[in-house]
Parts: C-alpha cells; sequence; structure tokens
C-alpha cells in the first residue's frame, strides 16, 4: 500500500468521533459541501478520458492518428488530478484502500506485487490508478531519472502505448474505466459521514511539516506525477485546497482574543509559501543540481531555482521556526482548543 505525504488540503472524516458533535453545521456544510464537489469533478474528468480513449479496430495507439484522443485524455487526466489533490486527505485515511487503489506510484504497487511485476498494463488489476493511467499516456516522454529509478525495481517493465486493438481497448474498458468505477464506489461510501474538525486540522498540520520531503523526491525520480513532470501542479492545486480548508477556521478565530492577529500571521505565512511556488514557471519542479544534498547543501546548490524552492518550503513547515507556517497554524490549535492536534 502506499505511503505518502497527505496532500494540502487535509479533510480527515470519521463516522464515529465525539469531536464531530463540535462542529457547526455551517462549518461542516461548507467542507463536506467541497469535497462532494471535487469528487463529483474528479469523477467527471476520470469518465471524459475513458470516453476520449482510442480503440481503433486494426492497430494500437499511434502519435499522429491519435494526437487529438491523446491531448484530450492528457487534458481529462490532468483536470482529475486537480480535483484528487484537493480531497486526498479525505480519502487516504477514510478510505485506505480506495486509496491506494487510485493513487499508488508504480514503486508502490511492485512492492506488492513482487518480481513479476505486472505482465498486462491494460487491464484492471495489478498496477491500477491515476499514475498508472499517467504512466502509460506519458510513455514516450518520461525523463530519464526516472527511468533510470524504476529500471531498478524488481518487476519493472517499460511504460508503453497499448499496441494492439485487444490493448487499446483493454486501457479504455479496464484500467480507465475501473478509475470511474473505484471514484463511483468512493462517492458512495463519503455521503454518510461526518465531519471530524480536529482530524481536518491535524491534517493540515501534517501537510505543511511533509512539503520538504514531497520537494525533495525530484532529487530521486521518485517524485509525485513522474511521468507528466507535473508536481509543481499538484503542489499549486495542493496549496489551494489547504488555504481552502484553513479558511473554514477563521471565522472561530476571528472571535477569539488575539485571533485576528494570528490569522493574520497565518496568512502571511500562506503567502510566503504561495510566492516561492509562484517563483517556479511551469508544472515541473526545478532539476536538482548534481550532487544534491538536502544535508549539507553547497552555497550554490542553496542559490539554484530547486535550492531556494526546497529551503523556503522546509522553512515554513519546520515548527521551530518562529512564524513559520507549522508554527503559527499549531498556535491556532491551541486557540481553538483542538484537542488531539500534534505536531509530529
Amino acid at each position: 500500500m502506499k505511503v505518502s505525504p497527505l496532500p494540502f488540503f487535509i479533510v480527515a472524516l470519521s463516522a464515529v468521533s465525539p469531536a464531530c458533535k463540535k462542529a457547526s453545521p455551517e462549518r461542516e456544510l461548507d467542507t463536506l459541501s467541497l469535497i462532494a464537489k471535487e469528487l463529483k469533478a474528479w469523477e467527471e474528468a476520470s469518465r471524459a478520458l475513458v470516453d476520449a480513449a482510442p480503440t481503433p479496430a486494426d492497430r494500437g495507439w499511434d502519435d499522429d492518428k491519435d494526437r487529438e484522443a491523446l491531448e484530450e485524455m492528457k487534458r481529462a487526466w490532468f483536470e482529475a488530478r486537480r480535483s484528487y489533490e484537493l480531497i486526498e486527505g479525505a480519502i487516504a485515511p477514510t478510505f485506505p484502500e480506495s486509496d491506494a487503489a487510485t493513487d499508488s506510484r508504480y514503486d508502490d504497487f511492485l512492492s506488492q506485487i513482487g518480481p513479476q511485476g505486472d505482465p498486462d498494463p491494460f487491464d484492471d488489476e495489478g498496477i491500477v490508478g491515476m499514475h498508472a493511467i499517467e504512466r502509460i499516456l506519458w510513455a514516450k516522454e518520461i525523463p530519464e531519472e526516472v527511468i533510470r529509478f524504476e529500471r531498478g525495481l524488481p518487476g519493472y517493465r517499460p511504460a508503453r502505448y497499448p499496441e494492439t486493438p485487444e490493448e487499446a481497448l483493454a486501457f479504455k474498458e479496464k484500467l480507465a474505466s475501473r478509475l470511474v468505477r473505484d471514484i463511483q464506489g468512493l462517492r458512495a461510501q463519503f455521503e454518510p459521514l461526518i465531519l471530524d474538525p480536529a482530524f481536518v486540522y491535524q491534517g493540515l498540520i501534517d501537510l505543511a511539516m511533509e512539503q520538504t520531503e514531497k520537494v525533495d523526491r525530484a532529487a530521486t525520480g521518485q517524485e509525485e506525477s513522474r511521468y507528466a513532470q507535473a508536481t509543481m501542479r499538484d503542489l499549486r492545486s495542493n496549496y489551494e485546497g489547504c488555504l481552502k480548508a484553513y479558511r473554514v477556521f477563521q471565522p472561530k478565530l476571528r472571535q477569539k482574543k488575539g485571533g485576528a492577529e494570528l490569522d493574520a500571521r497565518v496568512l502571511a505565512a500562506f503567502a510566503r509559501l504561495e510566492a516561492a511556488y509562484s517563483k517556479i514557471k511551469g508544472d515541473s519542479i526545478p532539476r536538482p543540481p548534481m550532487n544534491w544534498s538536502a544535508i549539507s547543501p553547497n552555497v550554490a546548490h542553496r542559490e539554484t531555482p530547486f535550492g531556494e524552492l526546497y529551503f523556503e518550503v522546509k522553512r515554513e513547515s519546520d515548527p521551530a521556526e518562529a512564524g513559520s507556517l507549522v508554527s503559527e497554524l499549531s498556535q491556532v490549535a491551541r486557540v481553538l482548543e483542538l484537542r488531539g492536534v500534534i505536531v509530529r
């Protein structure tokens, strides 16, 4: 099963929790409505990907003949990915098996499958989910460092397009369609859940602390959206979702003594993180410099775009750093008396 940092929109849910009784109806409605909206958008984008998948009668996929379909599938994948990044935290803790099926990385699956690997990348068994689809769609554009990392995994098989009519049909009706079915299942399970505000806030802090690791994975070819090279896009969606989740708590915070000032400091920390992401143009995390070390980087490495991003994110994730995002969010938890919130 995959083990990954929680994304920026951390909204953990619980069907039975005493803390749920303390949530205001307005707060719960706002957050649950947002999650439901993104679940629906995730399903619709995934269905659009299925609809766009070509199924030639006499061949597999072709870059020229299927150009329009390939572009449409990639657009749909990006839309699905964005909606998912906003709500992964609502899925991962509550539906771990479903989350593993939809968002596990190639190496996560192989660690479970073993050295035999997955002989059929287009069916609805073995390696499945969003990254399995991504690996096929961007099979001809995968960076060398990603190939180098994956080639060393037991069970590795090179990424490729469907090469026969049967494989093209399987991609559409099995692999891609399974993602839609899994999302539909999640939506059905989500409806009766009740919001636990302490879990919501715990997730905000957890994610803010783990962003450094998410950025640092780019140095090893293990980053999240590694085939589409869109991890910066993921981070920006994470940021958007995190800020929306925090705003749920703003009204109550501002009613507390000193709450308005604390809220201003939190927003300033969010703004610094947004500025760090805004410095990077495009969807890809900058390439780390040669011989990059997060433990002992030299001065030149710190001054590269990757180094600047890493250390700006690292600062905001450090609970011991006065004024950091995690430090300020932790203070909010204390002011709001969100018992059970822990800074790990």
